[in-house]
């Protein structure tokens, strides 16, 4: 799989770039408000500092100081803070030390943004003009670039920070300027889009503050109610890809035993599959506590999250999915919500709701009511594994596999919280109200309200397509490659990120022998493929509309051994128009998968939804291989009705999305399963929009050692090691 290493030259393209001179920045400062004095004709000027650091250790960064030096630090009995060193080993200015990166409270290598994990809130206004500088302080020679995810950078996807796709990932020692304007309004974020870097620490919130209808909340913080949910793990991010690359699996000590057994994958309720890789802690903003398994308690008595509230106000809660693969179920002990928002844009309200399902890119909007008693509440965001297939809903989850905080209302001066084994109970009388879940089925117990029922507010009635076989474009996220360690696909192919991007580089990318179809990947071969992938609508003229099948076929038809994909869109909000789900048995559990979508086979042995949906036919239609079974499309979509716009959705295993989005955006869109090693394996496409509009100005090459680099190749799983080398050509330079 691995063909070449990439040594890339440092160029980068945005409207600034330059070598870093590193200003000095405050730890402390944990908010970015644009709107705090400044009003929408005001740019904003932000600087973001990436620097690698370690958890659980203080420093002190300043501009005379990038070595770094930390000390080390753990939680006594009390869950103080204490250093490992004594108090006559520290230097004499310790105490003015900001405090440390606490996650779980466990030390392992990190990467910060201005000092921080997660980075700092950015709040502004709509279509407020933001200037961000972002510094590459990473000493390992790793290229780096940041993605705005929900700005749908219209005339500005230059900053949509995909590396390989809109520019080169930043090297190290050099500041890089993303220029755009905050648009559509609600509840963003930003993260890293190059390699594992995301899930090591470089993520943060970005809330373009907006105004929803009615009179549904006393009181909007997003510097204080924003919840940014991650599942953290014990390694860095690009060990655990090398484990899963190299088949060395993971190994669990047994209880009382001197012995390891191979980790299984966990289920959810309906049999089918949830953790591939061991959950390891669930963090909440900045903190969190990991559940020793072996010894049934936690193992640092680490600090938690205080969100705080005053007795009878309604508050505006965003959260945020930051997570690397784990979906969460959030809940609040003894509250209930109302679901206002979904990826930043409104919906007809969901009240009275117990759980709300966050996938990873997801986000939503709650209000919560604080009309309990005053005191301590639990916040929890647990996964959806359970202990066995019983297909009784929510029941028998993994004990501690969660995220936790603490609502805290201002009138209690009470800190203590007890500890409790659940913070829901659902029967057949008292049934819970959930959103957005990922299977159909959860009996009496659960009433489930998915993306495809909510109602966009305003009455965004969904756009109506060309209803042909051929306008029609179905993508399969699956697993067809050579395994399923490195067959993270679409349409049965690895996506092969591109040695130039093809928003600035266009004439070396569209001449690269890396494009579908090409090297082993013709239709009629059962080969393993990757290459770059292209859906290619430059014929489809603006305002026009285009639908996607999004499909997650089972291997077998019959098998559970699948998990859910969240497939997120840049540059776009999609109509969420139906969703298609496998059928479970009595008990609930997966029995078959969905039979609307057939595969139309043209050889043997050949996966079935492989095809190349830029090579279009004689009708200028596309080529494929999976269609409407008979030709004919299921009830419910044709519908129009005032379905929700997203950027983020769920797609069932053994079942399929329909989205659509209106063609109006000039650009190179990447779509992709929001899992981040499914991405970095390949399960990912690039949609080309109007290519004629694309703005070519300010794509300006930074100065630096330079070279070709249209022979080089870049496999999907390797971007990993390429962006940790992607700019050492500026240290050979």
């Amino acid at each position: 799989m691995i063909e070449k290493i990439l040594l890339l030259s440092n160029l980068a393209y945005i409207a600034s770039c330059g070598t870093n001179n590193v200003p000095t920045f405050d730890q402390t400062k944990k908010t970015f408000d644009c709107t705090d004095g400044m009003d929408v004709t005001m740019p904003c000027n932000i600087m973001l500092v990436i620097d690698p650091l370690t958890s659980m250790t203080y420093y002190n960064i300043k501009e005379d100081e990038r070595e770094l030096r930390g000390y080390r630090a753990r939680f006594d009995s009390n869950g103080n803070l204490v250093t490992l060193l004594p108090s006559s080993q520290l230097p004499l200015n310790f105490s003015s030390f900001p405090p440390p990166v606490q996650t779980d409270g466990h030390f392992r290598p990190i990467i910060t943004i201005n000092g921080q994990v997660p980075g700092p809130t950015i709040i502004a206004h709509e279509n407020q003009r933001l200037v961000i500088s972002v510094y590459n302080e990473l000493k390992n020679v790793e290229g780096v670039t940041i993605h705005w995810h929900g700005m749908h950078h219209k005339d500005t996807q230059r900053a949509d920070g995909v590396a390989f796709i809109t520019q080169r990932p930043i090297p190290p020692n050099t500041q890089f300027t993303y220029d755009f304007y905050a648009s559509p309004g609600g509840t963003h974020w930003y993260h890293a889009h190059s390699g594992a870097q995301r899930t090591d620490g470089i993520y943060g919130a970005l809330i373009v503050k907006d105004t929803l209808p009615g009179n549904m909340y006393d009181f909007d913080y997003p510097d204080q109610h924003t919840l940014l949910l991650m599942d953290w793990q014990r390694d860095a991010s690009i060990d655990l890809f090398y484990a899963i690359g190299s088949s060395l699996r993971y190994w669990k000590e047994v209880p009382g035993q001197d012995d390891y057994v191979s980790y299984s994958v966990t289920r959810s309720a309906d049999g089918t599959v949830v953790g591939p890789l061991p959950f390891w802690s669930g963090i909440i903003n900045d903190k969190g506590r990991h559940y020793d398994e072996m010894n049934q308690t936690n193992i640092r008595n680490s600090n938690l999250c205080n969100f705080n509230v005053s007795e009878g106000n309604r508050y505006r809660f965003r959260l945020i999915g930051a997570q690397a693969l784990y979906a969460f179920r959030f809940s609040i002990q003894d509250h209930r919500m109302t679901v206002v928002s979904t990826d930043g844009s409104p919906i007809i309200p969901i009240e009275d709701v117990d759980y709300v399902i966050v996938n990873t890119g997801e986000r939503y909007d709650v209000i919560v009511h604080a009309n309990q008693t005053s005191g301590n509440y639990w916040i929890w965001a647990e996964t959806l594994e359970v202990e066995t297939n019983i297909g009784q809903g929510f029941y028998n989850s993994i004990s501690k596999h969660r995220a936790e905080a603490i609502l805290h209302y201002d009138e209690s001066d009470d800190a203590s919280i007890d500890d409790v084994d659940e913070i829901k109970t659902c029967t057949s009388s008292s049934p819970c109200k959930a959103v957005n879940c990922p299977i159909r089925y959860y009996g009496d117990i659960i009433q489930c309200t998915n993306a495809d029922e909510f109602e966009s507010v305003p009455d965004h009635v969904i756009p109506q397509s060309i209803y042909s076989p051929d306008d029609t474009v179905f993508l399969n996220f699956g697993f067809d490659g050579e395994s399923t360690t490195s067959g993270s696909s679409i349409n049965g192919v690895n996506f092969r990120f591109p040695a130039n991007p093809p928003l600035t580089e266009y004439a070396e990318f569209q001449n690269s022998s890396d494009m579908c179809p090409t090297r082993g990947c013709d239709h009629d071969v059962a080969t393993h493929c990757a290459c770059t992938q292209v859906i290619d609508i430059s014929s489809q003229p603006r305002g026009s509309v285009v639908e996607l099948v999004l499909t997650n076929r089972a291997v077998d038809g019959s098998s559970p051994d699948g998990a859910p994909h969240p497939v997120h869109l840049h540059g776009h909000y999609f109509y969420v128009v139906k969703i298609g789900y496998p059928e479970n048995d009595t008990s609930g559990l997966f029995s078959a998968a969905n039979d609307d979508v057939e595969c139309v086979i043209t050889a043997t042995n050949v996966p079935c939804p492989r095809n190349f949906i830029a090579v279009e036919n004689q009708n200028g239609g596309f080529k494929q291989s999976l269609r409407w079974r008979d030709l004919i499309r299921p009830a419910g979509i044709d519908t129009q009705n005032r379905f929700a716009r997203k950027d983020t959705v769920i797609v069932p295993y053994g079942g399929y999305t329909v989205i659509r989005f209106v063609v109006d955006n000039p650009g190179w869109w990447f779509l992709h399963c929001h899992i981040e090693i499914h991405q970095l394996e390949g399960m990912a496409v690039v949609i080309k929009e109007l290519p004629k509009e694309i703005p070519t100005n300010n794509l300006i090459a930074c100065p630096g050692a330079g070279g070709s680099l249209s022979n080089l190749r870049v496999s999907p799983l390797i971007m990993i090691v390429g962006v940790i080398i992607t700019t050492l050509c500026v240290y050979l330079a």
